[in-house]
């Protein structure tokens, strides 16, 4: 997300799910999210792949607080399950039995798309030296038991743009469009990009967040305080 928070120009907070000692799992990630959230003020939750599930739980949490927080969604190269996702299992034994660099790389090529410089696919391998194997597979396995579906319509009171990616390896149009059923008035976004559209099309990506922004902070004018 760096090359975005550059373009956008806005107060970006990351937050680091997978370091430290957990629990991993995505209900518990969003419980952290939403707790943060209650500190913050207008705020749009950016979810890239795992991290939309966890931005929609965040963002459904924080709604049922006495003074929510969260003005809009973008949900990234993601779906609301992962049926039709490949085998979640093959990919958690591969992380148990070869984490390291080959794994990391590979991922991270399989990711870009397109053949990407070097420099981008190094700058992939800095967050998994971070993380462990087990925390990987705790987030993984709470993935593969995730879906939103039943859950995704009480998001339709928040601004959201869905962004899929054309040539992503890991997602179809059909997973981002179960996004799009399920919330409202949901906006979806076709880039020309692999899984990564944040950092393949970082201006595309900030115009989507930008309208987000300003679609969310007009529909908040209009609430009670």
């Amino acid at each position: 997300m760096a090359p975005v928070t550059r373009i956008v120009k806005l107060r970006a907070i990351g937050v680091g799910w997978l370091e430290g000692a957990g629990p991993h799992d995505l209900h518990s990630v969003a419980a952290r999210v939403a707790n943060l959230l209650g500190e913050l003020g207008p705020t749009v939750l950016v979810g890239h792949s795992v991290g939309t599930p966890i931005a929609a739980l965040a963002a459904s949490i924080d709604l049922r607080s006495t003074k929510p927080n969260v003005v809009g969604l973008v949900l990234s190269n993601s779906g609301a399950n992962t049926k039709g996702h490949g085998d979640v299992e093959s990919v958690i034994e591969r992380v148990r039995q070869t984490w390291g660099l080959p794994l990391w790389k590979a991922m991270a090529e399989r990711s870009l798309g397109r053949v990407c410089p070097a420099e981008l696919v190094d700058s992939f391998m800095t967050y998994p030296r971070r993380i462990t194997a087990e925390a990987t597979v705790q987030s993984l396995r709470s993935l593969q038991q995730t879906d939103l579906t039943s859950m995704l319509n009480e998001l339709s009171a928040i601004p959201t743009a869905v962004v899929h990616g054309n040539r992503d390896p890991a997602r179809t149009l059909s997973h981002a469009q179960s996004l799009c059923n399920g919330i409202l008035g949901s906006r979806l976004v076709v880039l020309d990009t692999g899984h990564t559209s944040c950092v393949e099309a970082p201006d595309d990506f900030a115009k989507i967040i930008h309208a987000v922004v300003e679609e969310g902070l007009r529909a908040r004018t209009g609430r009670p305080d």
